[in-house]
Parts: C-alpha cells; structure tokens; sequence
C-alpha cells in the first residue's frame, strides 16, 4: 500500500531532522527509498522478517549474518489498520537510536495513514461522480456500475432528490467545495461532488418530504461567494433520476435569474416550452414586450418580485405609489396587457423572464 513516492516523502521529510540513513521497505522486501540510493530496490532481508513477525527488529554486529546485505540499525513495521503496509529502517548504532527510534515510527505511521486515507477519499469521490453521471444519464444498472454502487457507504434507496450548486468564483471551489462538503455530509447518506466547471452535485438519498432544506440551509449558513442552487423534484426510483436531474438544471438557471435559490416546482411552467432559442419562443416575448423601454422593464420586473404588492413594489423601487401606478398603467397602454390583471400578469412574466433567459445566453 506503500507507493514509491510516499515512500520517497518519507525518507526526505525524516532525514531532514536526523542523521541518520533512512530506508522505507515494502512488506515484501523490496528497499523502495533510502538515503543510501545504492540501496533501492535490493532487498532487505530484516525486513522480511519485521513484515512477517509485526516485531521491531535490532540487526547489530552479533545477528547481522542473519540478514544478508543489510546494515546494523532499528527496523520498525509500518501498521494500517493492523496490518504491516511497509518497513522504517534506521541505519547505524542502535544505542544511539532507541529514544528517537520510536517517535520515528509514529511519525511515518501518520505519514502514512494520511496519505493512504486521502488515496481512499480521492477514489471515493471519483466513484461517487462516476455512478453520478451514470444514474442522471440514464445508464443501465450493468455490473460494473452495480459494483461501483455496492462499494459506497450506504445503500441508494428512494425517494431521490437532485441538488445542483453553482459557485462562480471558480478558484476558491475548485479547491475548497468537495471536501467541504465531504464534511458537511460526514456519514450522510448522501451522494455530493463535481458535475461541471464551477458547479456540485448533492444527491439525496431516502429523501423524505422537506429533507432538503436543511442542506440548503447549511450551504447558505457557509456563505460561499456567487452561490446559486437549483432543486430538482423528489422521484421514486433510480431510473427517474434523470428527470430530477434535467428538473435541478432547469431550477438552476432560474436562480441565475432572480435569487440564490429556485426549486423546478416553481419554474415548471417554463420548461415546457420549446427550447428558448426558438423562433416561436422569441417571437413570443418580443411581440408582448417590443414597445417597453428599460426603465419599464425593471419596474414591471420589480413588480412580479413583489408578488403584485403595489406597496412593497414602490418602496423596492424608491418611488412613489401613484408613480408606480403611473408606470403600470403605461405598461398596459403600450402592451396591451395589465399587470394587474392575473392572466395578463401570467402572459407579461413569461415573456419577461424568457427575454432574460435568452439575453442571459446571449453574454
């Protein structure tokens, strides 16, 4: 479980504090860094014996016979999980040595486990993107993506729910996001990691009704720069993944739009329409808004934030409420349709918000 280069790491970041010749030895022998290159990749026959016995070995002049093409000094096991993963030799008097012989050892062990434990939290989080990807996409549950599934922590049982994050600061979550969430998710049964460029995935799993907001809330609580989260719908089973998938998309580039925060339920209308660079789609905005100037734009746009409330729309805008009344009334004049009225209303946010879509992918 040694590689070379750990083994490597150690032997440098050791002898920099003793000296002392270190060598790191494979379980089964093999010299796989030393001080000493001469050394690397013979065979240490003290070795053997420490990785068979899990016993410190002192090779002096009175057993070096013993242990052909070795040299007096300690040689200590390097435990995992009570399992010898390699050899620390220290080459010289073993009088000198056994004081600091021992914190040597731990010190390789901690080495040792880190490295190996984050070898195992790198593979994990490539496997969860991989049955990710493959789920959202509509692959067959074939054996090797059932074995990959079987090697995850938990089991993928329904109801499902896709959480899609984006951050466009791209720096800080390219280095930071998956191992804060590998925190905020500790022992979760939940399945989180990299989608696209500057956006997370978070699939939950057993997601009972509600089971959402208390992971929206402990992302928010983080304040990560330019957050945007798009909630997809809850579904039943692994196969009905994908439509929560293109559901968290959907609600993701609504948050884009408004606010940080956009659940599909709320925006479904929208995506049953053609794809918005459609002719048919784009006819449709330009002919209900052609004659609305920016300021009007904004002040229709303010006025769906406020859910149709005269009131709060005119403090939001900093004016006056008979202004406001001023501006819709125009609004009606110039389209044809009173934001007032509810199914004008309906027709007037549609349009509003497809002409933002499109000028969003337009920049």
């Amino acid at each position: 479980m040694l590689t070379k280069k750990l083994a490597e790491d150690i032997v440098h970041q050791t002898m920099l504090r003793l000296r002392h010749n270190i060598n790191v030895i494979s379980p089964s022998g093999v010299i796989l860094a030393s001080g000493d290159k001469m050394r690397v990749e013979n065979i240490h026959e003290g070795a053997l014996y420490v990785a068979q016995s899990k016993e410190t070995l002192i090779i002096n002049e009175e057993n070096i016979a013993l242990y052909p093409n070795t040299k007096p000094g300690i040689n200590m096991p390097i435990m995992y999980q009570d399992e010898v993963v390699g050899v620390i030799g220290i080459t010289g008097d073993s009088e000198d040595m056994l004081e600091i012989a021992n914190l040597v050892q731990l010190t390789t062990e901690i080495m040792a486990h880190q490295a190996i434990v984050e070898s195992k939290s790198e593979w994990q989080r490539k496997n969860n993107d991989y049955i990710f990807e493959a789920l959202v996409h509509g692959s067959k549950l074939d054996g090797t993506l059932t074995e990959r599934i079987q090697k995850l922590p938990f089991a993928l049982s329904g109801p499902f729910q896709v959480i899609l994050v984006s951050l466009n600061e791209a720096s800080y979550a390219e280095n930071t996001i998956p191992f804060f969430f590998e925190d905020l998710f500790y022992k979760q049964p939940i399945l989180a990691g990299h989608s696209q460029l500057q956006e997370y995935y978070i699939l939950l799993t057993n997601c009972v009704e509600q089971n959402c907001r208390p992971i929206i809330k402990a992302l928010r609580k983080q304040k990560l720069p330019s957050l945007q989260i798009g909630v997809g719908p809850v579904v039943q089973h692994l196969s009905q993944l994908p439509y929560s998938y293109q559901g968290a998309r959907t609600a993701l580039k609504f948050a884009a739009i408004n606010n940080e925060l956009t659940f599909f339920e709320d925006v479904e209308l929208y995506s049953l329409f053609k794809p918005r660079e459609s002719e048919e789609v784009q006819a449709f905005y330009r002919r209900v808004l052609k004659n609305l100037d920016a300021k009007q734009l904004e002040t229709l746009q303010s006025f769906f934030d406020c859910n149709l409330q005269l009131k709060h729309c005119a403090q939001q805008l900093n004016i006056h409420r008979h202004t406001l009344t001023y501006r819709l009334n125009k609004i009606r004049e110039l389209t044809g349709y009173d934001p007032q009225y509810f199914e004008d209303a309906v027709l007037l946010k549609m349009a509003c918000t497809l002409r933002t879509l499109q000028t969003m992918k337009a920049i």
